[in-house]
């Protein structure tokens, strides 16, 4: 009867400490805030398209048109005011073509996009406090090949603007 008397106060004790050990438990709270800036979508128009100067058939070499050249594509852009903005051409390259396009002598490769105007050379640019953006230009290299026949050689390519 002792050593049961002994073991029920040890349970009993055991117990007691283990609720205290329970109860020192602490909560805190914190509220915080949560927001969502909806963009407007954006509206970009091409003011003109990408050209090279004419150059002569039968050589091969590389056509190259800056971004500040007055054959540079120019494209303006409505808004969020001040929202900044990245702008790029999708693809790597593209392929202009004359007649059928059928062979490698009515193909120019055009590739090496390069930004300008309001935007910098990494195509970053910002809209202004009213929601514009204008004198977005691309630049780019054409290049031509010896076997390339003459004529007159179109291809497309898109630019995308960004939020960021």
């Amino acid at each position: 009867m002792k050593n049961f008397k002994k073991i029920a106060l040890s349970v009993a004790l055991t117990s007691m400490f283990a609720g205290f050990a329970t109860t020192a438990h602490a909560n805190a709270d914190e509220s915080f805030d949560a927001t969502l800036s909806l963009l407007a979508p954006i509206d970009l128009t091409e003011v003109k398209g990408l050209d090279f100067e004419p150059t002569l058939a039968n050589q091969n070499v590389n056509v190259v048109t800056a971004p500040t050249s007055v054959d540079a594509a120019v494209f303006t852009a409505r808004g969020t005011a001040n929202w900044e903005v990245k702008g790029q051409v999708v693809e790597s390259s593209i392929v202009m073509t004359t007649g059928d396009g059928s062979d490698d002598t009515k193909k120019i490769t055009v590739d090496t996009f390069t930004y300008g105007g309001s935007m910098d050379a990494s195509g970053n640019a910002q809209f202004s406090s009213s929601g514009d953006l204008s004198n977005l230009r691309v630049g780019g290299t054409a290049h031509v090949q010896a076997n390339d026949i003459a004529g007159e050689y179109r291809g497309t390519a898109t630019f995308r603007l960004t939020y960021l």
